[in-house]
């Protein structure tokens, strides 16, 4: 695995957990560390050239945020909103005119050009995860507007995750149904496969 994934992945661990943890004992500088060290490798992916610029440029404005803010759960809110509305809008824009739909993208690239029944079907799951991540990021807003602080953090670092991979789950085995002319894998191979993908060849 590349540096830049494993160190994503630990990012994708430690997030919630710190953030629940700044929750329950108010406690944010954990968190306030995760945020700042994930802004810098997405900024230094993106970055062309001298990277370290404008890595430390989103440390930095990270921390300007930190110190903005009087109560630090108003900084772990947008975060997980940014994911869900922001994906949301991936899988959406997909699905204009002229563009081909990402759960189709994905499926080409990793079982060849589709028939037409594959494209119907990649194109209205597309539609359905821009739903399921509208409706996710929705109930965030709502709890953190009306529920408790511990009731946004159960939905958001612990009940969000489950329910995505919940829906990742049942929609593979809802295709096996669907597509039986698709080569079939196990959910690991699966998995695997999906980690292998270039994510430049998604654009």
């Amino acid at each position: 695995m590349m540096p830049a994934r494993r160190a994503s992945l630990l990012l994708l661990i430690a997030y919630p957990c710190s953030v629940h943890y700044g929750v329950v004992s108010n406690d944010y500088r954990p968190a306030v560390i995760v945020i700042a060290a994930a802004a810098a490798l997405l900024a230094g992916q993106r970055a062309h050239g001298y990277r370290w610029l404008p890595a430390l440029a989103a440390v930095l404005a990270v921390a300007v945020a930190a110190l903005a803010v009087t109560d630090h759960f108003d900084l772990m809110i947008i975060p997980p909103l940014l994911i869900y509305f922001g994906l949301a809008a991936v899988f959406a824009l997909t699905l204009l005119p002229g563009r081909q739909a990402l759960v189709t993208r994905i499926a080409t690239l990793l079982d060849g050009e589709p028939d037409a029944a594959v494209r119907r079907y990649t194109r209205r799951v597309t539609a359905a995860w821009a739903v399921f991540l509208l409706l996710l990021g929705a109930c965030s807003v709502w709890l953190a507007c009306c529920g408790t602080r511990e009731a946004w953090s159960l939905f958001t670092n612990l009940y969000g995750y489950l329910l995505i991979l919940g829906f990742f789950l049942g929609e593979f085995l809802l295709r096996r149904r669907c597509l039986p002319q698709v080569p079939r894998r196990s959910f690991a191979g699966f998995l695997a496969a999906m980690a292998r993908l270039d994510r430049r060849s998604l654009r």
